[in-house]
């Protein structure tokens, strides 16, 4: 336990500044948005009464969702139980995934880290709704069944953490494709000087000679 905490002391938070403020600067709004329409759908809105926005485009509905996300999932109460632990286990999860990079004093990507952020963020707004809110349920308002029919009503958390999945998986094929081609360098590298030492090897034996 003191070997942590000395850890902990000699981390160099100065340079997790910039990480500090874009990761929680993302995360709060996206809560907070999130949180305000939510507000505003249930203030505004008649239940299951949809309201054009862009015609043919966007459509707010509000419903009381009781499942996973986009409408999706029964409102069985094991099912909502499951569903309330795992948007803490994501929470939680992330929030000591960033905690273990920065005590092993590990390189954030910025794209990385926002990534991380709209994942967290949009959990978090849907947290608090089946954690706070759990006999109302989760407040969906946003549709694009217009065109787009039996796609499930969303919310601005969905939103944040389809968007940030997405992102992190065009990160991680990005990633993988990038370490490729350096690890490919690298050992053509490695074979063109293992070539020129033999290269040089063999025309310093025919000297000799």
């Amino acid at each position: 336990m003191s070997k942590m905490l000395e850890s902990i002391k000699k981390i160099n938070f100065k340079k997790y500044l910039v990480f500090f403020i874009y990761f929680f600067a993302i995360v709060i709004a996206s809560i907070v948005i999130d949180q305000v329409t939510k507000v505003v759908a249930m203030n505004s809105l008649v239940l299951g009464e949809p309201v054009t926005f862009i015609p043919n485009f966007i459509e707010f509905t509000l419903v009381y969702n009781k499942g996973a996300a986009f409408g999706m999932g029964d409102d069985a109460l094991w099912i909502r139980i499951i569903f309330v632990l795992l948007s803490w286990l994501v929470a939680v999860g992330l929030l000591i995934y960033v905690g273990y990079l920065i005590y092993k004093d590990k390189k954030i990507n910025p794209f990385f880290g926002v990534c991380l952020a709209l994942i967290l963020g949009g959990d978090v707004g849907n947290l608090i709704d089946r954690t706070f809110f759990f006999d109302r349920g989760v407040v969906d308002f946003i549709s694009v069944q217009s065109w787009l029919p039996g796609f499930g009503i969303f919310n601005i958390a969905d939103s944040c953490l389809v968007v940030g999945i997405l992102l992190l998986l065009v990160y991680l094929i990005y990633d993988e494709y990038k370490s490729s081609k350096e690890d490919k360098t690298h050992k053509e590298a490695v074979k063109k000087i293992e070539e020129t030492e033999k290269k040089e090897s063999q025309e310093e034996t025919k000297v000799n000679e």
